[in-house]
Order: structure tokens, then C-alpha cells, then sequence
């Protein structure tokens, strides 16, 4: 399984399309989760941007903020929010990525 780490830019998020959703948990108690829809787009290539001697540091993805079919056919233009990046051990296995693991 890969683990993608994802670093949005919170500066760009536009506030006023923070929707609020209301529901119950099963205890019955109400809750108001306040919701921003993002895509998650892989990119038509791989980006290697670090390596070590057993780890590759992949920017494999890149966020944007989610429009409705509305906004894309009015011809809205993507607003970019950040980047995934995804770590991989040289010997094949994906790497969490930890501290100890990676240099910086």
C-alpha cells in the first residue's frame, strides 16, 4: 500500500467554500463537521525530488481545490493547493517516511 503525505498551502483555501455538515453519532449526540472537497490528481510523471542510500522521495501527486460541473464548464481555472509526496525504499517497500529516515 502506498502512503501519499499531502501539504496543502492553507492560504490559498477560499474560506466562504468551507461547507458545514450536520449528523449523529451512534451515541445520538449531534455533531457540525465543517467539510473543503480537494481532487487528489496523480501527475502524468513521477518527479523524483530527493534520494538516499535506501529511500526516494516522490512527488507523485498534486492537490487543487475541488470545482462543481458547474465552475468547470464556466471555464474556472484550478486552484493548485499543494503537492503529494510519496517516499519509496530502494529495496521496494514503501517507507513511512520518518525522521530517522529522511534527512532534512
Amino acid at each position: 500500500m502506498e502512503k501519499i503525505s499531502i501539504k496543502l498551502d492553507l492560504a490559498k483555501v477560499d474560506k466562504s467554500r468551507i461547507v458545514p455538515r450536520s449528523f449523529q453519532t451512534k451515541e445520538g449526540e449531534e455533531v457540525v463537521a465543517k467539510e473543503y472537497a480537494i481532487s487528489v490528481v496523480p501527475l502524468k510523471e513521477p518527479k523524483l525530488i530527493k534520494e538516499g542510500a535506501t529511500w526516494k522521495m516522490w512527488k507523485k501527486y498534486f492537490v487543487v481545490e475541488e470545482h462543481s460541473k458547474e465552475e468547470r464548464e464556466g471555464g474556472k481555472k484550478d486552484v493548485f493547493l499543494g503537492d503529494g509526496i510519496v517516499f519509496e525504499s530502494i529495496g521496494g517497500t514503501q517507507s513511512t517516511g520518518t525522521d530517522e529516515e529522511v534527512p532534512f
